[in-house]
């Protein structure tokens, strides 16, 4: 706390709650005549208050002001390793806090954190970098009657990050599979295509524009040309077709999403001019778009990250859970100051899902038949994921939903800070969903911009890093496999190790020792990061769990006897993609 703050509140006449004795003599205190502790015994309330943080195993204590600071402290006392963050918004409330018990053994806990004063951001900042999962948050109504906008808006951040997390685990669940099978076939492109590196802050002097597929890019497309000329256009893989149609090939196309049904957006189309950025998780078919250059981001994905590790950096950019993120922040990748965004809607503008003529709404109507036509298509999408309302830049109501909520929170996280730092994000469809810190631009405005065609040539003409050609992708190649056939060899005998201890207790302490040496050895290896990618998520590994003997003195031995089998079960995955796989001799 800063100096002039305290001497402010020692020379405050009025606090902002009543500190009085409670029955068993502890300080307790109300605020308005509001209990904000027990009256009968403060320190019993907070024990059984945090008990369940113990219980549930959770490492991180959130606190949504702490009040006399009975919480915090009872956490301080029995989690020596958990984090304590401590959020109050009311700098006054907290000092005089500060002034009933003694905090020596909050503030002497070696992971603590306290945000004090009306700071969302930092909040957002600090918050984003803890699990959810292994969150408990303490929230009393009391202690946050004070600031309630402030603290229901804390609590907004604090549940778009569980859901954030939720979202990661489902498609974790669910692509991790096809991850796995569509990196073994690029492999090899790690090592033969160049990376977006290339463009990192070369186009800080440039405008740049990100074309979405929502309906609001229709009004766009007309000025496409005129565009293009003022602008570098990065366009996403769901609007392409919508370009192409209009005679204008972006510079820019942005695919990232490994998913087959994202490569046919690509499908019978040609951009001779463009240039491709996609990962090497992508499906194959990707590879053979014709345009005039393919360049690589780094993977998001633990295989395709194991070899970029032996190649220069191919550049990463943010993965927000939609290509539109990506394009965004390719462009503030490459230095731009000037961003402008249309048809990027996070809605449903006129009830439509996407623009006239995308792959989306073709696919729709070749597959449409007299009892199932193209509205029913669109149908599923509008109201498929929780509907709900949001608005658009005009302040209208906007159909929209719990999917585009995500998204919404993304950039409305990002585009302040980014402001912040002298990069300006602008829309040119005001239909479009209001996201926070970027503003509305006119059309019209846009193209009373300069020409910037010659600038654009340069900075679109990077040239190659060739050390890509100097290395010997077999060599790593094998290195891998090795390193995934020792992890194979390390199960194989923790599994076998448990095996004999479940069926002879007395060797259990032995067998024990054996086994953190293999678990030390496994956490050593280059390849766990890899193997991680199809092992079951925490989640499944608890549902698996349930089934175990209930066993009190063998249950680590079933544990850990589980572990090593998903992780069998992982290599045998990573094997049969590498070895079907086109990067085999």
């Amino acid at each position: 706390m800063m100096e002039n703050q305290i001497e402010l509140y020692k020379k405050s006449d009025s606090f902002p709650f009543e500190i009085f004795p409670a029955k068993n003599s502890s300080p307790t205190a109300a605020e308005n005549g509001k209990a904000l502790h027990s009256k009968y015994n403060p320190e019993r309330e907070a024990e059984q208050l945090t008990a369940t943080f113990e219980k549930e195993e959770k490492t991180t204590a959130v606190f949504l002001s702490a009040g006399l600071g009975y919480g915090p402290i009872q956490i301080a006392k029995k989690n020596p390793d958990a984090t304590i963050i401590v959020i109050e918004e009311d700098e006054t409330f907290f000092l005089h806090s500060l002034s009933a018990i003694d905090w020596e053994r909050l503030f002497s806990h070696p992971k603590l954190i306290f945000i004090t004063g009306d700071n969302l951001s930092a909040a957002k900042d600090i918050l984003k970098n803890s699990s959810s999962k292994d969150m408990e948050v303490f929230s009393t109504p009391s202690l946050t009657a004070h600031a309630q906008k402030y603290f229901d808006s804390i609590k907004e951040i604090i549940r778009q990050n569980k859901e954030k997390d939720e979202i990661n685990t489902n498609t974790l669940e669910k692509f991790s599979s096809l991850w796995l099978r569509n990196s073994a076939r690029n492999l090899q492109k790690i090592f033969t295509l160049d990376g977006v590196k290339r463009y990192e802050n070369k186009g800080e002097t440039l405008p740049f524009v990100i074309l979405g597929a929502g309906p609001s890019l229709e009004k766009i497309l007309p000025y496409l040309k005129e565009i293009k000329k003022r602008a570098v256009l990065v366009c996403v893989d769901t609007a392409l077709h919508a370009c192409l149609s209009y005679g204008v090939e972006p510079d820019f196309i942005l695919l990232v999403d490994p998913q087959y049904s994202c490569a046919l957006h690509l499908e019978f189309l040609s951009s001779p001019s463009s240039i491709l950025i996609t990962e090497c998780a992508a499906w194959p078919s990707v590879f053979r778009f014709n345009c005039r250059e393919v360049l690589l981001c780094a993977s998001q994905f633990p295989i395709g990250a194991f070899f970029e590790k032996k190649c220069p950096p191919k550049g990463r950019l943010a993965a927000g859970g939609s290509v539109a993120t990506t394009a965004w922040d390719f462009a503030l990748f490459c230095g731009a100051k000037e961003v402008f965004i249309a048809g990027m809607d996070l809605g449903f503008p006129s009830r439509q899902t996407h623009i006239r003529g995308s792959q989306f709404e073709e696919r729709a109507h070749r597959l449409s038949t007299r009892l199932h036509g193209a509205e029913n298509d669109n149908a599923v999408s509008l109201f498929s994921a929780q509907p709900c309302l949001a608005k658009d830049f005009f302040g209208k109501d906007l159909l929209s939903d719990k999917r585009m909520d995500f998204f919404a929170w993304w950039f409305s996280n990002r585009c302040p800070r980014e402001e912040e730092k002298g990069t300006h994000t602008y829309t040119l469809t005001p239909e479009s969903r209001k996201i926070e810190g970027m503003k509305v631009y006119a059309l019209k405005d846009f193209l009373l911009k300069k020409e910037c065609e010659e600038e654009k040539k340069l900075f679109i003409s990077q040239p190659k890093n060739t050390e890509n050609e100097k290395l010997d992708f077999k060599k790593v190649l094998e290195d891998f496999i090795l390193q995934i056939e020792s992890l194979e060899s390390l199960s194989k005998k923790g599994k076998m190790l448990c095996e004999r201890g479940i069926k002879d207790a007395e060797k259990i302490p032995s067998i024990i020792s054996e086994l953190n040496a293999i678990d030390k050895a496994i956490l050593e290896s280059d390849a766990k990061e890899a193997a991680s990618l199809v092992f079951p998520t925490e989640r499944q590994l608890k549902e698996l769990a349930k089934n175990l003997p209930e066993d009190e003195k063998r249950r680590p031995l079933y544990f850990s006897k589980l572990i090593y089998t998903e992780l069998l079960s992982a290599i045998k995955k990573y094997k049969d993609a590498l070895y079907h796989s086109a990067c085999m001799p």
